[in-house]
């Protein structure tokens, strides 16, 4: 993972950006698999985000317009594409591709914002008016993605009051500075926009106080008949390690340290230091982070990835923490694997710290 910025960003867009019609999308799996699925609303959200922050318009354009070729009946991002046979055109992913999946909408309309801001407008003749695109795509956020009541994220806008998933939160969606853009572009919902930041600072404070010498979330949190998130007890949606961090959770010290750095809410001051001495710890006895942690910080498994090792790198910067980032970067260093997953993550976290809007 050495090289320059510009280096590392050419070599993730030969990888990952491929054309679709008259667009662009992020391919999110291993050619070598040849799988049917082609991307996730997810991947396109990190993809607008990385164009934005490059200011590269064409891109960013491109992108763009795949995002309104697939939008659902509410508007949002169909969560997955998939290509049949590895060929013909793009369908909707066995499952439930038509649904979104809440974090890929909050970066998207995010990117639209900043895009706004870069370049007023896009496309040949300025046709596409990001801030109006953004703000349509706020509106269909919070009607389908916010839980009313508790003002916390749903995962995605399958989840229907009554059901089991409605009473699910993914930390991994705790996007404080999108959340926290929106308040501010979307005016005609700014009041609910800070109540969402309000709310998701006051559960991660809830829940540091149930680890706090790690500072470690869950993939998930799960309402229970009181109207309390807690830490699920076993698989909920995905796998056993739902009550863990994982592979969704790697990501909250990215997400709340960029807020933080935006900030400086000193909320979140202690979370985000217990997490950063547990990591320093973990680095000085495995010389790595590992890639899965029950909360009380004993690992489950004996391998690293970079998706676990950027977003704790970013933490690490934000804190100004010096010597445990340079001791992170020489492990990032090590790592030769190319994923979409740990590539793309590593490269905003890397643009973010560079670039400030």
């Amino acid at each position: 993972m050495s090289g320059s910025i510009e280096e590392k960003y050419i070599a993730w867009r030969n990888r990952y950006l491929r054309s679709y019609a008259d667009g662009y999308y992020i391919y999110y799996k291993e050619p070598k698999e040849k799988l049917p699925e082609m991307t996730c609303s997810e991947a396109h959200g990190y993809g607008m985000l990385i164009s934005v922050l490059k200011r590269n318009q064409q891109d960013f354009d491109g992108l763009c317009r795949y995002f309104l070729r697939f939008r659902n009946r509410y508007g949002l991002m169909q969560w997955q594409q998939q290509q049949k046979n590895l060929q013909g055109p793009f369908i909707p992913g066995g499952e439930g591709g038509e649904n979104c999946a809440t974090d890929g909408d909050v970066d998207i309309a995010t990117a639209l914002f900043l895009a706004a801001k870069v370049w007023g407008r896009g496309g040949q003749q300025r046709e596409i008016d990001y801030r109006a695109i953004a703000i349509e795509l706020c509106g269909a956020i919070w009607e389908k993605c916010i839980n009313h009541r508790t003002h916390m994220p749903l995962v995605g806008d399958w989840c229907d009051e009554g059901d089991d998933a409605y009473k699910l939160t993914r930390p991994s969606d705790f996007i404080l500075s999108g959340y926290l853009l929106f308040a501010r572009e979307d005016t005609q919902r700014s009041q609910q926009w800070h109540g969402v930041c309000n709310a998701i600072v006051s559960e991660v404070q809830r829940q540091f106080s149930l680890h706090p010498n790690t500072g470690l979330l869950a993939d998930f949190l799960q309402l229970n008949r009181h109207g309390v998130y807690e830490i699920p007890r076993g698989e909920v949606l995905e796998d056993k390690h739902d009550p863990d961090y994982n592979w969704n959770s790697c990501r909250v010290p990215w997400r709340l340290g960029h807020y933080y750095l935006q900030t400086r809410d000193e909320r979140l001051g202690p979370v985000l230091n217990a997490q950063a001495n547990f990591f320093s710890q973990e680095l000085r006895r495995h010389g790595e982070i590992r890639a899965g942690y029950h909360l009380n910080g004993k690992s489950f498994v004996d391998y690293t990835d970079m998706a676990f090792l950027a977003p704790v790198s970013f933490l690490f910067w934000v804190l100004g923490r010096m010597d445990d980032l340079n001791r992170i970067t020489s492990c990032m260093n090590e790592q030769d694997e190319n994923t979409y997953f740990g590539e793309t993550i590593a490269m905003l976290c890397l643009l973010q710290s560079a670039v400030q809007f």
